[in-house]
């Protein structure tokens, strides 16, 4: 009988993604994947924050509980930033820059170049990663440590999984990366984030692509001019902006202050009118005032983002950030992340105001009766109904599930 297999992922995109591709070699290998009494449970973990690793340290208690039987095995990011005794965490291996799947099977699973795609539990949006690493080193952030240099995957690699993703169905292809914008710096062959789109959007039957986050200063003449040429790169950017405050942004290691950040915003929007930028800001990083905070909060308004995801601040131990002076005490953390996440829904409501009775693009996430769910262009979610559908005969057949349809929006 077949091994059973059940993964657990915490983390980001790039984790998510990495996950999809372990799951893909299991089942290459000849094992199953199950949702409960696996008879080995992977914590796919994430080591980003203090709150990261208290999260993956609940998820082995989960696949303990989900699993009695099973052989817990920790990988991911957390082995990487530390040394974890087995017996300290639950865990039956813990497993540290080793190859999962080879470690699992005894063996190393060739590619397939057939069928080289990650087990991803998206229906309409397929999240590849491009490049992993990252060397920017913000104060606050253990990434740099854990996943290590800049580590471009080959175009040729890329373009192949892209078209076998649109081949299976996928209508949305997400470029993922720790560093997205700097795709290809780290490759002898000139290769970068805007030649690759140019190829992308050549490929026949892909219906759109979207970059997953990308920093304020990898946001380029061309990539702007790429953007506002070609209707099937999505009209979204999520640019981290972390803090509205130059004092905080400095204290940070960003690599840009408020000054810049508004000039260049404004470039985009006068290329793309209607773009929507979404961002990540950190509150109660350490000697963050009220005015600082204030300030971050009116900056926000000034930039008008379609979307805000708030984290208080919770740096890793084995960050600078974590032993800066004047650390913030939790409830003003809490009371401020509060007031940017009420912000965040206002903001939101305002942005989708703009597209009202206009045509809209949307990817098909779920069909239920009369009511539709999907995903436009511009990243926000759509809740519709038959009628508003746009010269095409709709049916509740779920084939259409993660098709791209127009509708009106009402």
């Amino acid at each position: 009988m077949a091994k059973k297999f059940k993964i657990y992922t915490l983390g980001c995109k790039v984790n998510q993604y990495d996950s999809g591709k372990l799951a893909s070699g299991l089942i290459k290998a000849g094992m199953a994947a199950v949702e409960k009494n696996a008879d080995i449970a992977v914590i796919n973990s994430c080591a980003v924050t203090k709150t990261a690793i208290v999260k993956s340290a609940r998820m082995i208690k989960l696949a303990k509980k989900e699993n009695p039987e099973a052989k817990i095995v920790l990988a991911g990011c957390w082995p990487k930033t530390e040394e974890i005794k087995n017996n300290k965490v639950g865990a039956d291996s813990i497993l540290k820059g080793t190859d999962v799947i080879k470690f699992l099977t005894k063996s190393k699973i060739k590619k397939n170049k057939n069928n080289n795609l990650s087990k991803q539990t998206e229906h309409s949006r397929y999240f590849i990663k491009i490049q992993d690493g990252c060397e920017q080193f913000c104060a606050y952030c253990i990434i740099p440590y854990t996943r290590g240099k800049l580590k471009s995957r080959g175009e040729r690699e890329i373009i192949a999984e892209i078209k076998q993703a649109v081949e299976a169905g996928y209508s949305e292809i997400v470029l993922s990366g720790i560093h997205l914008g700097l795709y290809g710096r780290d490759r002898k062959d000139d290769n970068n984030l805007v030649k690759l789109l140019e190829k992308v959007v050549k490929i026949n039957k892909l219906g759109r692509v979207r970059l997953s986050s990308i920093e304020i200063t990898e946001v380029t003449d061309e990539l702007i001019k790429l953007m506002a040429e070609f209707n099937k790169i999505c009209k979204h950017l999520h640019i981290p902006l972390q803090a509205g405050s130059d004092k905080i942004l400095k204290l940070m290691n960003r690599p840009y202050d408020t000054k810049y950040f508004k000039n260049k915003i404004e470039k985009i929007r006068r290329a793309v009118p209607d773009v929507a930028v979404t961002t990540d800001v950190i509150v109660g990083f350490p000697g963050e005032t009220e005015k600082d905070f204030r300030d971050t909060e009116k900056f926000i308004k000034q930039i008008k983002f379609s979307r805000l995801h708030v984290f208080p601040f919770s740096a890793h131990e084995k960050t600078p950030a974590a032993k800066f002076p004047k650390q913030i005490d939790e409830k003003i953390k809490a009371r401020r992340a509060k007031i940017l996440r009420d912000l965040s829904v206002k903001l939101a409501e305002n942005y989708k105001k703009k597209f009202k009775s206009k045509e809209l693009e949307v990817a098909l996430e779920q069909i239920k009766q009369d009511k539709i769910i999907g995903k436009t262009e511009y990243y926000f979610d759509i809740e519709f109904k038959k009628s508003q559908v746009i010269n095409q005969e709709f049916t509740e057949n779920k084939k259409l599930i993660g098709k791209i349809i127009k509708i009106k929006y009402i």
